[in-house]
């Protein structure tokens, strides 16, 4: 990806952040989180938040401080969709969409984030 691309998509607002991962998502059929021994996590509302983004390149860019040993690593959105989105309900967590460096990521309830995304992948069948 264009190193320009990718610090204009970074300066988006969060939500317009948000609306670009679901769009890429449903596109690339995949996501993206950073993984060490271990999927990437913060904390937002009390509970656990995974963090994802749209592209490696964005992923990329957050694998600092903390989660500095961390590499991007992609996830297929039929699996995305299928067993984590469900998974990460049971589990009462929620998914931190699109962080940036500087920036605050959208936090996305499991099930509100299946619905957006399935509305996007509609589009594309």
């Amino acid at each position: 990806m264009h190193p320009e691309k990718v610090k204009q998509v970074a300066q988006l607002p969060a939500q317009q952040r948000y609306g670009y991962f679901v769009r890429k998502a449903a596109d690339t059929q995949e996501v993206w989180g950073l993984y060490h021994d271990g999927w990437a996590t913060a904390h937002a509302h009390g509970k656990v938040a995974i963090p994802f983004w749209p592209e490696a390149a964005f992923a990329q860019a957050c694998a600092s401080g903390d989660w500095a040993a961390y590499q991007p690593r992609a996830i297929a959105l039929a699996d995305f969709l299928n067993k984590w989105l469900p998974g990460m309900q049971e589990n009462e967590q929620l998914a931190s969409i699109f962080a940036v460096p500087h920036g605050m990521a959208v936090i996305a309830s499991p099930p509100a984030l299946l619905e957006d995304l399935q509305q996007e992948a509609e589009q594309y069948e």
